[in-house]
């Protein structure tokens, strides 16, 4: 089965209208009680009278070169068909072909090629997919120069470029100073699978110039194609140009800068919220430790004045020790931490097992130095004071 892609190879402009006009003469006439209908792919039936039908411009703001479109009555300003070739197609059919030959990135320059264009910019682009954060499409002229991505019998996606010397629609005596990438669109169904690099590959390729501007501003999407080109092709740094209006020198920016830039940003970023990480993790750590140092005061608070004592003097002395610098970000931190809870640790349990020895001799002493006296009498006291 061919498609319209592939019918109108050879058929002007002209004959389609001239065929349009014909069509909408006789259903001016018919039997307004026994309508036609046009099933879409998702089943849906949408009534074909006068009143869901009507011509739209093919080129834009120009109405000179026009075509019949279908309207569905949930969106009246959305074509769901047109009419060629005595026929009615519905949108999905007319982005296809069945050309094995039809494949890759191919100039438009059949009128049927510019109908598959219109198509992809003006109803999937701008009406389905286009995001907040993207601008419309200005609609393609004539004799614009733009590609079709064809792939597996379908257009999957498009882009246009402004050669150096065209003239800007901006500034009808400007021209532009570069060729400029001026739109580029990939479908949301086909998205992920390089189409996108395909076509900046295919745009380098076209052209011989040192210079190649992408039109401002360039999308995050748009950006993620430039860097895997550019990590591909890393001798073409100084190719790649965001530009503005004709592309003039001091409107143009540098894409492989920028992204630099950009990976700079990220990085900086991702180093705050680590540090903010490390610095909650370390007050934790130590939310830790000073628990567990006011827990042995407590538990030592209720004990007799013997030589027990020595513990809480000793895990007191052990929190004095010197702390840790927060200037230490990132994985690091962490493991240095750990290593300061351990040695705490470590120093806890040389105490109680030296405490419990001296416990183990007290019985078998029989007379206590005078000095071991004093020293006890001072530890005592020390605590009755705290």
């Amino acid at each position: 089965m061919k498609f319209p892609v592939d019918l109108l190879a050879d058929v002007s402009q002209a004959e389609l209208e001239r065929l349009a006009h014909n069509y909408m003469n006789n259903l001016l006439y018919s039997n307004p009680d026994s309508p036609e209908h046009l099933t879409l792919s998702d089943s849906t039936q949408v009534t074909i009278d006068i009143s869901s039908v009507g011509f739209v411009p093919l080129y834009g703001s120009s109405d000179k070169q026009k075509i019949l479109a279908l309207f569905s009555p949930s969106d009246p300003f959305t074509a769901v068909a047109l009419y060629l070739l005595d026929q009615w197609w519905a949108v999905d059919d007319i982005l296809k072909t069945a050309d094995p030959a039809r494949d890759g990135a191919l100039g438009v320059e059949t009128v049927g090629e510019r109908i598959v264009l219109y198509i992809l910019n003006r109803v999937i682009y701008r009406v389905k997919e286009m995001s907040s954060e993207e601008l419309p499409f200005l609609c393609h002229g004539e004799k614009d120069n733009a590609k079709i991505l064809w792939n597996n019998g379908e257009a999957v996606g498009f882009y246009s470029v402004k050669p150096s010397g065209s003239l800007c629609s901006y500034f009808s005596t400007r021209s532009y100073q570069l060729p400029v990438m001026d739109s580029i669109f990939v479908r949301k169904c086909q998205r992920g699978k390089g189409f996108g690099l395909q076509m900046l590959e295919d745009f380098v390729l076209s052209f011989k110039e040192d210079c190649l501007g992408l039109r401002y501003p360039l999308t995050k999407s748009m950006y993620k194609v430039c860097e895997k080109y550019l990590c591909q092709y890393p001798g073409d740094t100084d190719l790649l140009w965001e530009v503005e209006s004709i592309g003039g020198p001091n409107q143009r920016t540098n894409i492989a800068s920028k992204i630099q830039a950009m990976d700079l940003s990220v990085s900086k970023s991702l180093g705050a919220s680590f540090t903010e990480e490390s610095l909650i993790t370390a007050v934790t750590e130590k939310d830790v430790v000073m628990e567990a140092v006011t827990t042995q005061i407590k538990e030592a608070e209720s004990m007799e004045c013997t030589v027990e004592i020595v513990e809480e003097v000793t895990v007191l002395r052990a929190t004095r020790e010197p702390e840790l610098p927060v200037a230490a970000r990132g994985r690091s931190s962490g493991s240095k931490q750990r290593k300061m809870g351990a040695k705490i640790t470590e120093d806890k349990s040389e105490k109680v097992i030296r405490i419990e020895d001296i416990e183990a001799e007290t019985p078998r002493e029989e007379q206590v130095s005078v000095q071991q006296k004093t020293e006890l009498h001072k530890v005592s006291e020390l605590v009755q004071t705290e």
